[in-house]
């Protein structure tokens, strides 16, 4: 009997190391590849929706910002400063730290929920409330 339990728990140990030494991490490469996909590109802003109000900018001076290769943003409005990709609780989110014209500090972050080279979908929600903001490059 202990044979065979002592068999049990080194086919065990076995199979755990395994799968844990087969298990990798995406992060990075998810995190990478969005870097790729934002930089030195103008995304500009189609349509945004909130709760179940759409509001197109198609054919209209719009909102865009840019995403710069060297980790810069500069957006319509004149804020400019710095912009970070990271995964908080399997979430991919854009952290930007910038100022505004008047030199006012501001701090924002967008859930990234699709992107791509030419399709960028990012959300953020204020008091419970979700907007879903829709970009493409032109």
């Amino acid at each position: 009997m202990n044979l065979i339990s002592s068999i049990s728990k080194s086919v065990l140990l076995f199979t755990t190391l395994i799968l844990i030494s087969c298990n990798k991490d995406s992060t990075n490469d998810e995190i990478t590849l969005s870097y790729q996909y934002l930089a030195d590109k103008t995304w500009y802003l189609d349509y945004s929706q909130t709760d179940s109000l759409i509001k197109t900018y198609i054919g209209q001076s719009t909102y865009f910002i840019n995403f710069i290769k060297d980790r810069k943003t500069i957006d319509s409005d004149g804020f400019s400063g710095t912009y970070s990709v990271e995964k908080i609780n399997n979430q991919l989110q854009i952290h930007v730290q910038a100022v505004t014209k008047q030199l006012n500090p501001i701090e924002y972050i967008y859930n990234i929920e699709s992107i791509g080279s030419k399709h960028l979908v990012l959300s953020y929600t204020t008091g419970g409330t979700k907007t879903t903001l829709f970009y493409s490059i032109k």
